[in-house]
């Protein structure tokens, strides 16, 4: 019993250690440099690892002092148990990346949409431009494409983006 409990601690001090000074990739064991175009957790990522030990020392210890099934039954169990919470675990921290993955907002996402002068865009100086990317309101700093004074509420079309900043012109 002992055994389970120990393992159920262990995994639960490194799941709650990697939630509050870990990062998003933690510490992973690549298995191969194999780029499947898939972004996500890794199955060998400590919070994988800690939520497979959680599993396996609940379902362990719970089975063993219900039942009166055998250390082998009752690690079997276990082996079920970590099976659960690992694929709970995983479904959990995956969405966290997929929500992670779409509000970043690259150059591309940005050319060519209208946006509006917020304030204005004085000759060779910045302004600042509000746009709407997938159904958020952004705002940057801009510069003319041309150099020239564009006034507040004016709309502009996105051309280009360099840094923090993007070049617009007039429509």
């Amino acid at each position: 019993m002992i055994v389970f409990a120990t393992i159920f601690g262990v995994g639960f001090m490194a799941l709650i250690f990697s939630m509050l000074f870990g990062h998003d990739t933690d510490i992973d064991v690549d298995p191969g440099d194999i780029d499947a175009g898939i972004s996500g957790p890794s199955i060998f990522s400590v919070k994988m690892i800690a939520m497979l030990m959680i599993g396996f020392g609940a379902a362990g210890f719970g089975f063993r002092t219900t039942t009166d099934y055998s250390m082998f039954q009752s690690s079997m169990a276990g082996i079920g148990g970590a099976a659960i919470m690992g694929l709970i675990g995983y479904l959990i921290i995956r969405a966290f990346y997929a929500s992670q993955e779409t509000s970043t907002i690259t150059a591309a996402d940005l050319i060519g949409h209208t946006a509006n002068i917020i304030d204005a865009i004085g000759e060779g100086a910045n302004g600042q431009i509000s746009c709407i990317i997938r159904g958020r309101e952004i705002t940057f700093l801009a510069s003319a494409e041309d150099g020239s004074l564009i006034t507040k509420g004016t709309q502009v079309t996105i051309v280009s983006k360099t840094g923090n900043i993007v070049t617009v012109k007039r429509q």
